[in-house]
C-alpha cells in the first residue's frame, strides 16, 4: 500500500514538473522581445488650383525616413544591432491631427517600404481605403523580418502616395509605427 502511494506520488510529481516546465516555456516565449514606437509628423498644404490639376502629393522627410535605432525604446534597453535577432512591424496608424475634424479621405493609396543599399525594396504596409470622416486609419502590415533593412547604416522606411489629391485645408498628419524587436538574450 505504501509502495503504491509512492509510485502515484512520483507520477504526480513528474506530471506537475512537466506542466510547470511547459507553462514556463510558453509563458516566457516573448521575454526577449520588446516594442519600439516610431512617430513622425508632417503638414500637407491645402490644395491650390495648380495642385488640383496635377493631382500629386509629395510628403516631407518626416514621412520618408524613420531611424529605428534612435527610437527611445531601442536606446533605453541598451541593445546593440548585434544583439537583435529580428525586427518586425506590428502596426502602423496614420492620423489627421489638425485641423479639428480633418480626415484622410484626400488620400488614395499609401504604401510604406523598407529600403537599404544592396537589397530590393520591400513593401511593409499598405492602405487604400481612407473613408470620409475617419481621422485615423490602420494599415495592413507585412510581418517580415526587417532587421537587414532598418538596422543597416543607410536603411530606412520610405513612403509612396498614389492617386491622391491635396486636402481642402492644410492638414497635419501623424504616423505611429510599432515594431517588435527580438533580441538574443544568451
Amino acid at each position: 500500500m505504501n509502495a503504491s502511494w509512492h509510485i502515484s506520488s512520483r507520477r504526480a510529481f513528474r506530471i506537475l514538473y512537466l506542466l510547470l516546465t511547459t507553462s514556463l516555456v510558453w509563458g516566457c516565449e516573448d521575454i526577449d522581445n520588446f516594442d519600439v514606437s516610431v512617430d513622425g509628423e508632417t503638414t500637407v498644404p491645402a490644395a491650390s488650383p495648380l495642385e488640383l490639376i496635377l493631382g500629386d502629393i509629395p510628403l516631407t522627410e518626416a514621412f520618408t525616413h524613420f531611424d529605428i535605432t534612435q527610437a527611445q525604446g531601442f536606446k533605453n534597453d541598451k541593445y546593440t544591432v548585434d544583439d537583435v535577432d529580428s525586427v518586425r512591424l506590428k502596426s502602423l496608424v496614420m492620423t489627421a491631427t489638425v485641423p479639428e475634424g480633418a480626415d484622410l479621405s484626400f488620400l488614395g493609396e499609401v504604401i510604406f517600404y523598407a529600403e537599404t543599399a544592396g537589397l530590393p525594396q520591400k513593401e511593409i504596409a499598405r492602405q487604400d481605403t481612407f473613408p470620409v470622416g475617419q481621422r485615423a486609419v490602420s494599415f495592413a502590415v507585412v510581418r517580415d523580418d526587417l532587421k537587414s533593412y532598418l538596422l543597416a547604416p543607410e536603411g530606412g522606411i520610405t513612403v509612396e502616395v498614389l492617386d491622391s489629391s491635396r486636402p481642402k485645408f492644410e492638414t497635419t498628419l501623424s504616423i505611429k509605427a510599432v515594431f517588435d524587436v527580438d533580441v538574443n538574450v544568451l
